[in-house]
Order: structure tokens, then C-alpha cells, then sequence
């Protein structure tokens, strides 16, 4: 069974959501899934740090999108020899254990590439370059 979703934008609303996190009474939230991917803004952040805190899986979509430092990202990617979305992806997998990345594809060649970018391992210093 499910419960409801909320459709929420900006810093204000997201705070409301993380209230609604703490104290969901009627049924326990499990994981929230909401569009998420480098330059993501502080709001979004808090969300994701406050399910983590909470133990609640938290499931971005679009996290393989052009977003971000694109020159940062492509460094990265030269230096580990991986493309773009697979340092994004692997980006978006470093977040926390509670992040369950869903990069949908319907072209096979995509979907061994996500699947190699759970192999990549960035770096502290990496992480913190993409923010």
C-alpha cells in the first residue's frame, strides 16, 4: 500500500516536507522519490540528508541529467575513464546508503554503463568538487 505524494518546490515547501517525514503518524514513510542530480538545490540537499537521518530510502530520478559543473564532470570522467553519466551516476550512488538510484534506459549499451558506474569510486576530494 501506498501513501500519498506530495508535489512540493523551493527551500519553504521542502521544509514542510521534512516535517511531514518526522511525524508521519498514519503510515510509516519508507522512501521518498523526487528529482535530484548535481547542482541540486539546498532544499532538495536537506531532504535527502533528512531521509538518511531518518532512515528512509530516498530514490532520485533525472540524477543522470546534464546538470551541474559540466567541466568538473568530464574531468572526472577523463581521469577515471568513464563517461559523464557514469561519474554522475556513481556521484548520486556516494550520496549515502539510503540513495537507490533509478537511471531508467532502454538502450542496452546505457544500461551496462550504469551498470559499471557502481564500480566507480570517487574520491573525497571528487565528491566534494561536484558538490
Amino acid at each position: 500500500m501506498g501513501l500519498g505524494a506530495m508535489r512540493l518546490t523551493g527551500d519553504a515547501p521542502r521544509e514542510r516536507a521534512i516535517a511531514v517525514l518526522r511525524r508521519a503518524v498514519i503510515a510509516p514513510v519508507v522512501c521518498v522519490q523526487n528529482r535530484f542530480a548535481l547542482g541540486a538545490p539546498a532544499g532538495e540537499r536537506e531532504l535527502l540528508r533528512a531521509c538518511g537521518e531518518l532512515g528512509i530510502a530516498y530514490a532520485p530520478f533525472f540524477a543522470i541529467t546534464s546538470a551541474g559543473d559540466s567541466t568538473a564532470v568530464d574531468a572526472i570522467a577523463r581521469a577515471h575513464g568513464a563517461t559523464p553519466a557514469q561519474v554522475r551516476l556513481a556521484w548520486t550512488l556516494q550520496l549515502g546508503r539510503h540513495v537507490l538510484a533509478i537511471p531508467g534506459t532502454g538502450n542496452p549499451a546505457h544500461l551496462d554503463d550504469n551498470v559499471a558506474a557502481a564500480a566507480l569510486t570517487l574520491s573525497p576530494a571528487e565528491m566534494s568538487l561536484l558538490g
